[in-house]
């Protein structure tokens, strides 16, 4: 009997609940950078004014407004794009020796 288990590597399912998983847990840091960007291209104020504005006017929690939509934009979306790319990539047989062009194609099937 053997200590190792044979490494498996996740189906395509689970490589996209994965990739979702990582994204939705990424998207609470970057959704407050992307508001902070959106108000600050529609005021023409800096980001010191801007975060000010939004703080004194809203609050704190005016930083995640709106996130329940980007939860959805990377559930499904960024969960095709990352979970998708291995499984993918394996069928098209782009490993680690495989030419350029199939590991490109393997990308852009996925949205990459």
């Amino acid at each position: 009997m053997s200590l190792t288990a044979e490494k498996k590597s996740p189906g395509l399912l689970e490589s996209m609940a994965m990739g979702g998983s990582a994204a939705l847990f990424a998207v609470n840091f970057t959704h407050p950078i992307e508001l902070v960007k959106t108000r600050m291209q529609v005021s023409g104020q800096g980001i010191g004014q801007t975060c000010s504005a939004v703080m004194s006017s809203e609050g704190v929690g005016a930083f995640w407004k709106g996130i329940v939509f980007a939860y959805g934009r990377e559930a499904s979306y960024t969960s095709i794009k990352l979970g998708a790319y291995a499984p993918v990539r394996d069928a098209l047989g782009a490993g680690k020796d495989a030419p350029f062009y199939l590991k490109f194609l393997a990308g852009a099937i996925t949205g990459g």
